[in-house]
């Protein structure tokens, strides 16, 4: 966000909150702290923040740049979806889907999840996988060997391996893609 900050404060902690600051001709024009506890939580002092930024961009005419939004948002976006309802439907954390909108890699299986889930062609359901599953569907749907899948996923090759011989527990987004391979939702071309 621009000309805002969190500033958590380490050393006491009651006192973090968010910092507005926005200069003009080289001086602050704006140089205020709302705190967490003052607002009643950190989303409301979040929001105050935001309010004064704007009131104070205008009261000194400075032109703050339009936020720059990857493809990913937008799509989000048009589709009507938050970044919860997305991680619901991929069984990821809200803040995994903030990072890949944001720019960090995104494994080929988990852009296809999320197309899916943005064109409302992925109901919001927990698959109930074991790692004999995956293999099945590995198999038998994809004619994939291990690595293939392991590519596709972003994920090591003994990865799958441990996942297949129940050694270590598949992971929700993996289940979901694996889950709508098998029921024709997504393509699982690499």
């Amino acid at each position: 966000m621009q000309g805002i900050t969190r500033d958590n404060r380490p050393s006491k902690p009651s006192d973090a909150g968010w910092r507005v600051r926005l200069m003009k001709a080289g001086k602050f024009v704006a140089d205020r702290h709302f705190r967490d506890l003052a607002y009643h939580g950190r989303s409301r002092a979040k929001h105050a923040a935001q309010c004064y930024r704007d009131d104070m961009a205008r009261e000194h005419d400075i032109q703050l740049p339009p936020t720059v939004q990857s493809e990913l948002a937008r799509q989000r976006h048009s589709a009507g979806l938050t970044q919860k309802a997305i991680a619901m439907m991929l069984s990821v954390s809200p803040g995994l889907i903030s990072k890949w909108e944001k720019g960090a890699e995104m494994p080929a299986a988990a852009r296809s999840l999320y197309r899916a889930a943005v064109e409302g062609q992925l109901p919001a359901c927990e698959p109930t996988l074991t790692g004999a599953d995956v293999r099945r569907i590995r198999v038998e749907v994809l004619g994939w060997s291990q690595a293939q899948l392991a590519n596709a996923l972003g994920w090591a090759y003994a990865a799958v391996g441990y996942w297949e011989r129940g050694q270590r527990p598949v992971p929700g987004w993996v289940k979901v893609y694996v889950n709508a391979v098998s029921k024709g939702w997504v393509s699982g071309e690499q």
